[in-house]
């Protein structure tokens, strides 16, 4: 008789904290939250207040997706809060005054996808720090959209715009469909998709994917490409939402972002939170910056605490892995 086949079967206690340890800290996160806000605040669980979440929760749900390809890939992307405000000068700007819709709608989203594709090819072929070079990117790209704004916000959004951000088909926020469907698609890349299983295995081992002939350099400069359109269509939600051009708009969604990908699991080249952990992190961070909100916290309150619980997910994430 083998000793697989003698070996006791672990506790009932123990099997279940080891279930309990494949769900990203966001979900228990989420549920202890949920049960805080039915006590304490109780139309946090109808549904006229959980389309509103949703709607808020979209724009960054969205960047946060792109960030996950970069984040599991061991890389990072710190450019996506000047593209979020390039994409609102652009879509708000006089340029585009009186020009159809879809018009600053598309250089909107293809300035995206360029930012997104020289973070990839500086970082791959430099092979320089993707801190570094994202930092200089945002740099070079806040003065774009200065320069093309002229340093002055921009004008209201057109209703289109205005339609994507705030608009409802039915009662479901438009905002949210959109979430909803590159969530879907983040996660069939992650999961059904060779390029997902080239980002988790460069992610987990970039020297042993390399020598499996995974090409790891265009791996990573797909996955930041991804991440500059991702970002672009959240901006372009986001400003659609506040209706406005505002040049400021983004700088807290660079933190927030990598919040709701560690919160969901991902730890830089660990990967494993994938979309689904993403999303459930996009939620816990709106739904604890709501309850805040509703406790009159202020904004340097609500950064601490944004900051203990990414500490704290990380430790908790680490350590649980560690201990596998």
């Amino acid at each position: 008789m083998s000793d697989a086949s003698t070996r006791p079967k672990p506790s009932f206690p123990r099997q279940l904290l080891r279930a309990m340890k494949e769900f990203p800290p966001a979900f228990w996160g989420l549920i202890a939250v949920l049960i805080f806000a039915a006590f304490t605040q109780p139309q946090f669980l109808s549904l006229p207040f959980i389309m509103i979440l949703l709607r808020q929760a979209a724009p960054l749900g969205i960047v946060a997706l792109g960030q996950t390809f970069a984040v599991a890939n061991r890389s990072l992307d710190l450019s996506v809060g000047a593209v979020i405000a390039l994409v609102n000068i652009l879509v708000s700007d006089r340029l585009f005054l009186g020009a159809p819709a879809i018009l600053p709608i598309s250089v909107a989203l293809v300035a995206g996808l360029a930012v997104g594709l020289l973070n990839g090819v500086l970082i791959t072929a430099l092979r320089a720090s993707a801190v570094v070079v994202t930092l200089g990117t945002a740099s070079v790209v806040t003065g774009v959209g200065f320069l093309i704004s002229g340093g002055a916000p921009g004008n209201a959004m057109s209703d289109t715009i205005k339609f994507l951000g705030r608009g409802r088909i039915d009662m479901f926020p438009v905002s949210a469909i959109f979430w909803l469907v590159t969530a879907v698609l983040s996660y069939i890349i992650f999961r059904k998709l060779i390029l997902g299983r080239f980002i988790m295995a460069a992610g987990d081992n970039p020297s042993a994917a390399r020598y499996s002939g995974i090409p790891v350099k265009q791996t990573l400069l797909l996955s930041h490409v991804l991440s500059g359109f991702f970002a672009a269509l959240g901006g372009l939600l986001l400003s659609g939402l506040i209706g406005v051009g505002s040049l400021g708009l983004g700088a807290d969604y660079v933190l927030s972002s990598i919040a709701a990908v560690i919160l969901g699991g991902a730890i830089f080249g660990g990967g494993a939170g994938g979309a689904v952990g993403t999303v459930l992190g996009t939620m816990l961070l709106t739904v604890i910056l709501n309850l805040m909100t509703v406790f009159g916290i202020d904004e340097a309150g609500k950064l601490m605490v944004q900051g203990l619980v990414i500490a704290a997910a990380a430790i908790i994430y680490q350590k649980s892995n560690a201990a596998r």
